[in-house]
């Protein structure tokens, strides 16, 4: 999975870049129009329930899910309008799954706002806007030119394309009434129509409010103001996130962390609670192979049936599939073992359609 963090110059990028990862990137100011390349951390994923099946099992290797994160340029406004968006940027933003942006709510006279002011409503709608005009681009570009591919198609060929123009110029309507394509409910063959553009305001997206230390155990109704009705009336995720103090405590011995996140008042680390909310935005869940030899997860979007939870570990066992053994991973905590929980009835058989659950623990039976 990989996580694009954009925003506006000054906002604090890297900072939250580094609270997450623990990493250590130059924390600058820079725009699009610069030659800067994009930061780029890679996250294991922190989950208690692994925890506790590697005190279990004590396995020779533990294997946490990942998440990579790319931290580009900031976008200043009307870049997109003027197709002044670096072609670096555009390109690593159209391969991440998921865009975080990262609005600044913190007051800090030495880093001054580009804008003049601190108002997180408008600059979550400046960069929306600014992810809109960027499709806009691309969509009327090919508009431009697929009336002259079609003329030369016949058949087939020729419905599958007057299909594309069809769709993008509806896409274009949307786009021009100021309103991101993620908002537009498409079918399957819609979807694997456009699939290949990767349009940046399709994306799911989700927002961090990156506020002052002095804020940090504030309501983040108090603190985010108009900019939570603004998300929730699109629902999109929202969370407080004091990048600063938090980036501080990520580059602490994992012993004094504890002390300095009391000290603040800081319950849960904000990078626990982004990437619950990253999990939840792209409807992803965790499945758990187990043993001596390695306790690993595996990341698989909801609804994924037993046999491709099976093809995420590898193509043979997707293809040899037999039987799944399951077992839920609160049955297994609760009778303390494999076999106290087999012995209980807990641990079933399931066949390939089975819709694999959050923290189900799965050994696959395969021949190839």
């Amino acid at each position: 999975m990989k996580v694009g963090i954009i925003g506006l110059p000054s906002v604090g990028k890297t900072t939250v870049l580094n609270a997450i990862s623990g990493g250590s990137a130059e924390v600058h100011s820079y725009s699009g129009k610069s030659d800067a390349e994009p930061n780029f951390a890679v996250v294991s994923v922190p989950d208690s329930r692994q925890d506790w099946l590697s005190d279990l099992y004590k396995p020779k290797k533990v294997s946490y899910a990942t998440v990579e994160l790319v931290d580009v340029a900031g976008m200043n406004p009307g870049q997109a309008k003027e197709g002044d968006l670096s072609p670096q940027m555009l390109t690593s933003l159209r391969q991440v799954d998921a865009l975080v942006h990262v609005i600044r709510v913190f007051d800090d006279p030495s880093v001054p706002h580009p804008s003049g002011s601190i108002d997180a409503l408008r600059d979550a709608e400046t960069l929306e806007l600014e992810l809109i005009l960027a499709d806009m681009s691309v969509v009327e570009k090919r508009l431009s030119k697929i009336d002259q591919e079609i003329q030369r198609k016949k058949g087939t060929e020729k419905s599958k394309i007057e299909m594309e123009r069809d769709l993008l110029v509806r896409f274009n309507e949307h786009l021009q009434s100021e309103k991101p394509l993620r908002e537009l409910e498409l079918d399957d063959e819609e979807e694997k129509t456009i699939k290949g553009y990767t349009f940046l305001s399709q994306k799911p997206l989700m927002l961090i409010g990156n506020i002052a230390e002095s804020n940090i155990g504030k309501s983040e109704e108090e603190l985010l103001g108009q900019l939570n009705k603004w998300a929730a009336d699109r629902k999109t995720p929202l969370i407080a996130f004091c990048g600063k103090a938090e980036m501080e405590i990520a580059q602490l011995a994992p012993d004094e962390r504890a002390e300095f996140m009391e000290a603040l008042g800081i319950t849960t680390p904000s990078r626990d609670k982004l990437i619950r909310a990253v999990y939840s935005l792209l409807r992803l869940l965790a499945f758990f192979t187990v043993g001596e030899d390695e306790v690993k997860a595996w990341t698989i979007t909801r609804d994924t049936i037993a046999q491709g939870a099976a093809g995420k570990i590898h193509t043979d066992i997707a293809r040899g599939f037999i039987r799944a053994e399951v077992v839920a991973y609160d049955a297994l905590r609760e009778h303390g073992n494999w076999n106290a929980a087999k012995d209980k009835g807990q641990v079933r058989l399931e066949g390939k359609e089975y819709k694999v659950q959050d923290g189900d623990c799965i050994n696959f039976r395969f021949a190839v």
